[in-house]
C-alpha cells in the first residue's frame, strides 16, 4: 500500500491541478489533484475528487484504488477494502488492487483470503518488488515450481512370430510383491519391458531366426511375457491385512496433524474475538464518557470513537445509537446543519434494525422527531418507552432527561422539572441535567434554585458552556444584575480553548449585547466613580454612543455567526424590552417564532412584550390564542392567557383558562390554582378560593418562595372570613415558608392591626416590608402602619 514519495507543489502548481480538473473532470486530471490533495493531508477534498474520478471512469481501478489510499490514510480499513474490493470487480488481475486487499484483509483479521490475494498479485507479476516485500513482510510462502514428471522408456513393439527357443531362452517374469510397497519403488510397465529386451537377448533372438529360415515351419510353443502392473482382481486376505493396517497409521498420522492445526486455528479465532471485543468496547467507553461532557468539542470525539467501534463492528447497535444521539444534538443544539441532521437519521436507521436495548438511541429518536416540528409526537412516544421501561425496573437518566428537556420546549414546566430532578437522582454527576434543571428553574421564576443548579453543573463539568450561558442571561435577568458575574461568565464562552458550538459563541454574543445595554441603563444613575468601576469589571464603555455602537457590533457577530438561530433574535427582543421599546421587541420575538412556532417559551415572552406596554393585553391573548390553536394545550400558555384575560378584566375567560389548565387530574399546574384562588377571594367565595390554594401550596413543594405566595393569599381568604386565628396561622406558615417574600409582612401587619395589643407587632412587620420594598404596592399603608 506504500506510494512512491512525491514532492510537496507549491501553491501555483496545486492551483493548476485544481483548473485542469475544473476544466474537465471527467479527464485523469483528477488522479494528480487527489494525490496532491492525500500529500496535503487535505482528505476531504480528496474524496470528493476521487468519487468525480469513478463516476467518470467507473471501468477503470485506479480511481477507487486512490479512494481507498485516501480512506486508509485516515484508519478507516473497512471503507478503504469496500473501495478495493470495487476496484477488483472491474479489474480482476490488477496487482495494486489484489496487493492492497491482501494487505487490508490482513490487518482486518482475514488471514486467508489476505494470503491470497497477496499470492495472486505475486502470480500477476512474480519480480515485482513491492509485492515480494509485502509476501516477506507478512510470512506468505511463495509456492515452490513442482517437480518434472519422471519419463517413461517406449514400450517396444511385440516381435515378430519368432523360432521354437529352448527352454532356457524363455524368461517368465512373474513374482508379485510380497507387501504393497510404496509408489516410487513399484517399477512401471514401461521399465520392465525394457529389462526383458535386453540387447544380447535380442541379438540371440535375431540369430535363431536366421537359422530357422532353411528349416521347414513347425508349432512352436508361445513365449508369454508377463509384466509389473496393478492387479485389479480382488485382493488377497493378505493384502487386505495390509492395507488395513497401512490405513490406520495413515489416519492416525492425519489426526496428529489436525488435531494441533485445530486446537490452533480455534486458539487465533478465539483470541481475534477477544481482541475485537476488547476494542470494541475501548471505543465505546470513549464514547460514553465523551458524551457525558456535554460540549461541542467532546460531541465530535464522542462520534469519532463510536465511529472507530463501527470499524470493529459495522452493526453494533450501541455505535450507531451513540451516533445518532450525537449528531442529534449537534443539529438541534449546537447548529449542526443538513449534514448532522443528515448523519443523526442514518445512524438512527441503522440502529434500529438491531434488536439491543439502547437508551441512546431511544433519546435520539425522540430528540430527532422533536427537532423536526413534531414535539408532541415525540414527547408522547417517549412517555410510553419511559413508562414501560419503569415497569421492567430499567429506569434510564438519559431518558428522563431528554423527557424533561421536551416537556419544557412544549411549556410544561412542572412535568419538565419532575422529569430532571428524577434524572438527577439517577445520574448524581451529570452537568446536563443540572443545566436542564436550572434552564427550568429559571422558567419557572424559582431564580436561586435555577442558579444553584447552574452551579452544580460547572461543579461536574469545568466550565460548561450552557450552564455558563444559562447563569449569565438569568443574571441579566435579574432586576439588579450582578454585572460582574455576567461579564465574566461570557468572556470565558468567548475566549473558551477549544472552542464552544458557533452557536453557542453566538448566544454569548447576543448575551454580551444585553449586558452592554443593561449597564448602558444603569450608568446615569451612578457616580462618576462608580462609573469607572463598574466599566473596568464589564468592559463596558462609559459613553452611551459608544456602548450602542458595542451593541450593534456584538448583535452583528452573533448573527453572522448563526442566522438561524431563533435564540438569538429572543434575546434580541430582551435587550429591546429593557429599553422600553415594546414593540420592537414584540417584533423580534415574532421573528423567533417565526423560525420556530413550537417552542412555548417564545410565545410566552410575546405574551409578556405585548403585556408590558399599556393597552397590549388584547394583543397578547390574540398571539397567544393564535399560538394554543398551532401547538395545542401548552400549560404555561393556558395559564399566560388567563392572565391576559384576568389583565383585561375578563375573569369568566380567565377563569374558563385555569381549569383548562387543571383539568387533567394527574398534572399538576400551581400557578393556575394560585390565580383561581386568588380571583375567588376577590370575588368572596371563601370555600373555592380556600380549596384552590391549599392546593397550590402543596403542588408548589420545592419553592419556598411560591409555597409564601400562596399561603399568604390564603391567610388574606381567612382574613376576609373573618377567622383571625386561621390567618394569623398562615401568615406564620408563610414566614416559615420563605422569610424573603415580602407581602406577608404587610398582610400580617394589617390582620395585626385591629388588636390594639398588637401595635408593637404590627409596627415591626410593616417597617420589615418598607425596607423589602421601598418601590412596592402597598407602600403608602405600610408606612402608615409602622408609624413613618
Amino acid at each position: 500500500m506504500s506510494t512512491s514519495p512525491s514532492k510537496t507543489l507549491s501553491p501555483t502548481e496545486l492551483a493548476k491541478l485544481e483548473h485542469s480538473f475544473a476544466s474537465d473532470p471527467s479527464s485523469d486530471a483528477y488522479k494528480p489533484l487527489a494525490e496532491a490533495y492525500l500529500d496535503l493531508g487535505r482528505f476531504m477534498e480528496a474524496m470528493v475528487v476521487c468519487k468525480k474520478g469513478v463516476k467518470a471512469h467507473p471501468n477503470a481501478a485506479d480511481p477507487r484504488l486512490l479512494l481507498a489510499r485516501v480512506y486508509a490514510a485516515q484508519n478507516k480499513d473497512k471503507k478503504a477494502l469496500e473501495e478495493v474490493m470495487g476496484a477488483l470487480q472491474v479489474q480482476p488481475e490488477d496487482k495494486a488492487a489484489l496487493r492492497m486487499a491482501g494487505v487490508l484483509q490482513l490487518k482486518n483479521g482475514e488471514p486467508d483470503a489476505g494470503r491470497a490475494n497477496l499470492l495472486k498479485a505475486y502470480q500477476a507479476d512474480p519480480g515485482d518488488p513491492e509485492t515480494v516485500t509485502l509476501l516477506q513482510q507478512y510470512k506468505v510462502e511463495i509456492p515452490r515450481p513442482a517437480a518434472p514428471a519422471p519419463v517413461l522408456a517406449p514400450v517396444a513393439a511385440p516381435p515378430p512370430a519368432a523360432a521354437e527357443a529352448p527352454a532356457a531362452a524363455t524368461v517368465p517374469v512373474a513374482a508379485p510383491p510380497a507387501a504393497v510397497a510404496p509408489p516410487a519403488a513399484t517399477p512401471s510397465a514401461g521399465q520392465a519391458v525394457g529389462r526383458i529386451n535386453a540387447p544380447s537377448q535380442q541379438a540371440a533372438r535375431t540369430a535363431r531366426a536366421e537359422d530357422s529360415a532353411a528349416r521347414p515351419a513347425q508349432r512352436r510353443p508361445q513365449v508369454v511375457v508377463q509384466e509389473v502392473e496393478d492387479d485389479d482382481d480382488e485382493p488377497s486376505p493378505r493384502q487386505r491385512k495390509a492395507a488395513k493396517s497401512n490405513g490406520s497409521k495413515m489416519l492416525s498420522l492425519i489426526l496428529l496433524i489436525l488435531i494441533p492445526l485445530f486446537a490452533g486455528g480455534y486458539g487465533w479465532y478465539s483470541a481475534q474475538v477477544k481482541k475485537r471485543g476488547r476494542e470494541l468496547k475501548k471505543n465505546l467507553d470513549v464514547a460514553t464518557e465523551q458524551l457525558k461532557h456535554d460540549s461541542f468539542a467532546s460531541y465530535k470525539k464522542a462520534c469519532e470513537a463510536a465511529d472507530l467501534a463501527l470499524e470493529v463492528d459495522p452493526d453494533s447497535t450501541a455505535a450507531h445509537g451513540y451516533l445518532a444521539y450525537a449528531f442529534a444534538i449537534r443539529w438541534g443544539e449546537h447548529g449542526g446543519g443538513d449534514d448532522a441532521r443528515r448523519q443523526a437519521e442514518e445512524h438512527l436507521a441503522a440502529a434500529q434494525k438491531g434488536k439491543e436495548l439502547s437508551s441512546h438511541l431511544i433519546a435520539a429518536q425522540a430528540l430527532i422527531k422533536t427537532y423536526s416540528g413534531d414535539g408532541k409526537g415525540a414527547l408522547a412516544s417517549l412517555e410510553t418507552q419511559v413508562k414501560d421501561l419503569n415497569d421492567q425496573n430499567k429506569a434510564s437518566s438519559l431518558l428522563y432527561l431528554t423527557l424533561g428537556l421536551i416537556q419544557m420546549n412544549a411549556g410544561d414546566l412542572e412535568r419538565a422539572r419532575d422529569s430532571l430532578e428524577r434524572a438527577q437522582a439517577l445520574a448524581p454527576d451529570d452537568p446536563r441535567v443540572y443545566a436542564g434543571l436550572g434552564a427550568v428553574y429559571r422558567r419557572l421564576g424559582q431564580d436561586n434554585t435555577a442558579w444553584k443548579n447552574y452551579d452544580f453543573a460547572l461543579r461536574y463539568e469545568k466550565d460548561h458552556p450552557e450552564s455558563l450561558l444559562g447563569r449569565s442571561l438569568l443574571m441579566l435577568e435579574q432586576d439588579e444584575p450582578n454585572y460582574a458575574v455576567a461579564s465574566r461568565d461570557i468572556k470565558k464562552l468567548l475566549e473558551a480553548e477549544p472552542p464552544p458550538s458557533p452557536r453557542q459563541l453566538a448566544t454569548a454574543q447576543l448575551a454580551r449585547s444585553l449586558l452592554i445595554a443593561r449597564v448602558a441603563l444603569a450608568m446615569p444613575n451612578l457616580k462618576p466613580d462608580v462609573q469607572q468601576k463598574l466599566s473596568e469589571a464589564t468592559g463596558v464603555p462609559v459613553d452611551p454612543a459608544k456602548a450602542k455602537q458595542e451593541v450593534m457590533k456584538a448583535e452583528e457577530t452573533g448573527f453572522a455567526l448563526d442566522k438561524q438561530n431563533p435564540e438569538l433574535n429572543l434575546i434580541k427582543g430582551r435587550r429591546l424590552l429593557a429599553e422600553g421599546n415594546y414593540d420592537a421587541a414584540a417584533e423580534e420575538i415574532r421573528k423567533a417564532i417565526r423560525v420556530d412556532g413550537s417552542r412555548a417559551q417564545f410565545h410566552v415572552e410575546l405574551a409578556k412584550a405585548l403585556m408590558g406596554k399599556p393597552g397590549g393585553e388584547k394583543e397578547a391573548s390574540e398571539a397567544l390564542v393564535t399560538a394554543l390553536k398551532t401547538m395545542g394545550d401548552s400549560p404555561k400558555l393556558v395559564v399566560m392567557l388567563g392572565n391576559a384575560y384576568r389583565r383585561q378584566n375578563k375573569l369568566e375567560d380567565a377563569l374558563a383558562q385555569y381549569q383548562r389548565a387543571v383539568k387533567d387530574p394527574k398534572s399538576k399546574n400551581p400557578e393556575a390554582r394560585l390565580a383561581m384562588g386568588a380571583i375567588y377571594r376577590e370575588r368572596s367565595e371563601w370555600d373555592k378560593a380556600k380549596e384552590q390554594l391549599e392546593k397550590a401550596s402543596q403542588e408548589f413543594f420545592g419553592q419556598p418562595d411560591r409555597v409564601a405566595n400562596a399561603l399568604t393569599e390564603l391567610g388574606r381568604v381567612y382574613q376576609g372570613k373573618g377567622d383571625t386565628a386561621k390567618a394569623d396561622e398562615t401568615y406564620q406558615r408563610a414566614l416559615q415558608a420563605d422569610e424573603n417574600y415580602s407581602p406577608v409582612y404587610y398582610f400580617y401587619a394589617s390582620l395585626l392591626s385591629k388588636d390594639a395589643k398588637q401595635s408593637g407587632k404590627v409596627k415591626t412587620l410593616a417597617q420589615e416590608y418598607v425596607k423589602r420594598e421601598p418601590k412596592g404596592e402597598y407602600l403608602a399603608d405600610a408606612q402608615r402602619l409602622a408609624g413613618n
